[in-house]
């Protein structure tokens, strides 16, 4: 016997969501599965961007001001050494992102006032689809366990690098500064993934404990709510 118009609609529906299961002559929904998400665009991007007031809550002080924006990356490639540490010591670079095929990036620099004791840099960098952002996902998971120790040359700072964590999706570490002035000084970094963006942070501060992965995920699932 053919299928009604009808049924055979109601199979071509349940093919485009992925989203039913057959029951003999009938198909039903599985609550379990959703639709898959849409890409962002590159407009979205500066509204992913944390609020001051909720970075302060995040590290922990206050008084957190934005102090520069961009959208295009920095390059500090020429003041580190070696430089296969860069990806783990600093947010969204030019290097680090170079052939990775992303398509467009926004970030903020912010810090609390003059003589400032915490400092952050967030950033959100667009990729044509999930599957080339997790791609960079996974080659900066190898590459951060490249790095132990750094110099930034123009200071002459040395830096140690803590373990490394990839509770994938979401990479961490941090960097401590060698022979920092009291009470010390050490900067978080992470770096995630949701959907086609890749969210990339930087906090530093005399404890910077879990602020750097606690602000990407705060930014990332905000990439997930918007379908």
């Amino acid at each position: 016997m053919r299928r009604s118009t009808a049924a055979l609609a109601a199979v071509a529906t349940c093919l485009l969501t992925a989203g039913c299961v057959s029951t003999g002559n009938a198909e039903t929904t599985s609550p379990g599965r959703t639709l898959i998400p849409r890409p962002l665009v590159e407009r979205e991007l500066s509204s992913l961007l944390l609020t001051p007031e909720k970075i302060d809550a995040a590290m922990g002080t206050v008084g957190m001001t934005a102090t520069e924006s961009r959208d295009t990356m920095t390059d500090s490639s020429a003041i580190m050494a070696p430089p296969e540490c860069l990806p783990i010591d600093g947010a969204a670079e030019a290097a680090v992102y170079a052939d990775s095929g992303f398509w467009a990036t926004r970030d903020q620099s912010l810090n609390n006032g003059d003589g400032f004791t915490h400092y952050l840099k967030q950033a959100v960098v667009l990729f044509g689809t999930p599957e080339s952002a997790g791609a960079f996902f996974d080659a900066s998971a190898e590459r951060w366990t490249l790095c132990q120790e750094y110099t930034h040359t123009q200071s002459g700072s040395q830096w140690t690098v803590g373990q490394v964590s990839n509770a994938k999706p979401t990479l961490s570490a941090i960097s401590t500064m060698k022979d920092a002035s009291a009470p010390g000084w050490a900067c978080g970094r992470a770096l995630t993934v949701e959907n086609n963006v890749v969210v990339d942070v930087n906090t530093c501060s005399a404890d910077p404990a879990d602020s750097a992965p606690t602000i990407a995920r705060l930014i990332a699932d905000d990439v997930r709510s918007r379908w």
